[in-house]
């Protein structure tokens, strides 16, 4: 019988950053994860940007999101000797009857992200007619190398077990819980994704999972200066290959690259771009994305063995450290989370 403190069911992005805090706090955990090709962190574009375009505000706590991100992304690739955060400036495409909210925008507080306004673009390999904004930081994380990475490094320390959770075969105990008969736990802390949907304590939490696809195309002669932004991200990958994302499907939840999110990507791509590509790959995943848009982290009200941290969505790359860092505060030392976090906000 193996004994841990922590258990974490899931080593996507949000089981990752939690065990990597847990780590860096010097705290016991374990880890089970039968991996999945088709799991958000496996598929996800990564990247994160710091306003939100449809108010041109500031996104909400960013500076503490920017400054987690930055820590905890180079401690990780301190740790295994690689790069996972790419900083690449954005260059955001827009109408030009809008030119003039973006002139207001840089003299309000978003301004200290946007270094740059434009009144037309002359970038070999886009359209004209587009106005553009230049907004630092920006950039993008690798979702797919980071937990690969750190799943090699997690497995080689024996902190990983790859095996699939059976939910009926997690036993409660006065002092603890015992999964699949081999494995003691104080708390288990379930990071599933969008498979929490099947949780059987936490399942209705308020998840409204979606599915996103992205393409992979070849673009020879497209600039790489820059994440172009218009209705879809073109996100330079080196050697002439970009990302093109990302859908958001909320009826058709499977990981089936669909032809129709094809085509939706390609036409909104076409708007854009003035040079041919070559599409190389199409892929689809499922967002655990929750009903508010806010992750989802703490103690289950009446099964204090049990916690959740998930629903990172979107924008789990930048939420995640942050929120990571708050999870083991309430593991370790009992700190109850925001309410605007808290599970218990759904029950």
């Amino acid at each position: 019988m193996r004994n841990t403190k922590h258990l974490i069911i899931g080593q996507g992005l949000a089981g990752t950053l939690l065990a990597a805090e847990l780590l860096k706090q010097g705290s016991d955990f374990m880890i089970i994860d039968a991996f999945s090709p088709d799991a958000a962190s496996q598929v996800a574009g990564g990247a994160f940007i710091p306003i939100v375009f449809r108010t041109l505000k500031k996104a909400e706590m960013i500076d503490e999101y920017l400054h987690a991100l930055f820590k905890t992304y180079e401690s990780l690739e301190n740790l295994t000797s690689n790069k996972f955060l790419q900083l690449v400036p954005s260059l955001k495409l827009f109408h030009c009857d809008d030119f003039h909210k973006w002139q207001q925008a840089k003299k309000s507080p978003a301004g200290e992200f946007i270094t740059e306004l434009f009144d037309s673009v002359s970038i070999t390999g886009l359209k004209q007619g587009f106005c553009s904004a230049v907004i630092e930081p920006s950039g993008w994380v690798d979702t797919k190398q980071l937990t690969g990475k750190m799943g090699e490094w997690f497995l080689g320390k024996n902190h990983l077990i790859e095996e699939k959770l059976d939910y009926s075969r997690i036993e409660f105990q006065k002092d603890g819980m015992v999964v699949h008969g081999k494995i003691k736990a104080e708390k288990i802390i379930f990071c599933e994704g969008a498979m929490a949907i099947h949780n059987p304590w936490f399942g209705n939490t308020g998840f409204s999972i979606n599915k996103g696809e992205i393409l992979e195309i070849d673009a020879p002669g497209l600039p790489v200066d820059y994440i172009i932004r218009g209705d879809v991200f073109v996100m330079p990958l080196g050697n002439s290959r970009f990302r093109v994302g990302a859908t958001y499907d909320l009826k058709n939840i499977d990981n089936n690259p669909s032809e129709a999110g094809k085509q939706q990507l390609l036409q909104k791509l076409d708007l854009i771009l003035n040079l041919p590509y070559k599409v190389i790959s199409h892929n689809a995943g499922i967002r655990p994305a929750i009903k508010d848009r806010k992750p989802i982290l703490g103690m289950h009200p009446d099964l204090p063995q049990i916690y959740i941290f998930n629903g990172l969505g979107s924008k789990g790359v930048l939420f995640g450290p942050y929120w990571a860092a708050k999870m083991a505060e309430l593991l370790i030392h009992g700190k109850i989370p925001p309410s605007m976090v808290n599970v218990n906000r759904y029950f």
